[in-house]
């Protein structure tokens, strides 16, 4: 029926239907704790001197070029998209977190730019990227069905930094509620529905060593088109206004205007930090 549902309908109207879905549900979920402790402050990160950052500048362009001649830089496999990849890694190499977990593998394109950080600063870090399904499939992986080369796993062995990823199957919000684990930075780019993102950062927030990042993709500010094709994933906005509401200390600052290329001939990203006022 559902497959019969998703053929008749117009993939706007389709949409349409799943954010109404989405949203019974999610004002009717019972409130969680968003103990925001040992989130970092916007303070603690100075985005404008990150981006300016020329020793991270030029790690960048030696790493992108190899990375690039392995796993591509194109924006056609519904990824990640190549300015965003780059905002995260210099991220990484600006804040230098030991333990990483990322919510939402894919094909991996974000996976192994922080891979390829942690590489380049020579530390003992390591990211666990977490998902429902097993995105190393030989057949059955998105990697396979979107029509790459290769999986995330024989990518991150070619780039040589696989010894960086633990790579976890199952649903993630699992993995956040029984981890031992403690991070010092979150991806979250997983289910981008308003309840999968209300309830994975209230997995996510008990998981911060002092002064941790919460990372988030497909934010969509005031849920209003961020590209020409006005396309709008309006969950995560819809979370964090729940959150903020219910925990005030709770912020979140959009990463906005990148000083690189993003997607659709713009240089918006919708990388967004969730931080304590």
């Amino acid at each position: 029926m559902k497959q019969i549902v998703k053929a008749i309908l117009p993939r706007p109207a389709l949409n349409k239907a799943v954010q109404i879905k989405d949203w019974v549900y999610f004002v009717t979920l019972s409130q969680k704790d968003f103990n925001s402790a040992n989130l970092c402050s916007s303070e603690t990160i100075p985005l404008s001197d990150i981006y300016a950052d020329t020793d991270i500048t030029e790690a960048w362009e030696k790493d992108h070029k190899i990375i690039a001649k392995a796993y591509g830089d194109e924006d056609s496999f519904g990824g990640v998209n190549p300015g965003d990849r780059r905002a995260l890694y210099y991220l990484i190499m600006a804040l230098k977190p030991k333990n990483i977990l990322e919510v939402g593998t894919h094909i991996g394109a974000s996976t192994l730019h922080i891979a390829r950080a942690l590489k380049q600063l020579n530390a003992n870090g390591k990211v666990t990227s977490a998902d429902i399904i097993d995105v190393n499939h030989p057949e059955t992986g998105p990697w396979k069905q979107l029509g790459l080369k290769k999986s995330p796993k024989d990518f991150a062995t070619e780039l040589e930094c696989i010894e960086y990823i633990d790579f976890d199957i199952g649903p993630c919000l699992d993995f956040m509620n029984e981890t031992k684990q403690r991070y010092d930075f979150i991806f979250l780019d997983g289910d981008h529905t308003a309840q999968a993102v209300y309830k994975e950062v209230s997995a996510a927030l008990p998981l911060l060593n002092k002064n941790g990042v919460i990372l988030l993709h497909d934010f969509y500010p005031e849920a209003k088109p961020l590209y020409p094709d006005n396309s709008i994933i309006d969950g995560p906005f819809r979370a964090l206004e729940r959150i903020s509401k219910e925990n005030p200390a709770i912020d979140v600052l959009p990463l906005g205007e990148l000083p690189w290329p993003t997607k659709q001939g713009t240089s918006i990203t919708s990388l967004a930090l969730v931080v304590k006022r």
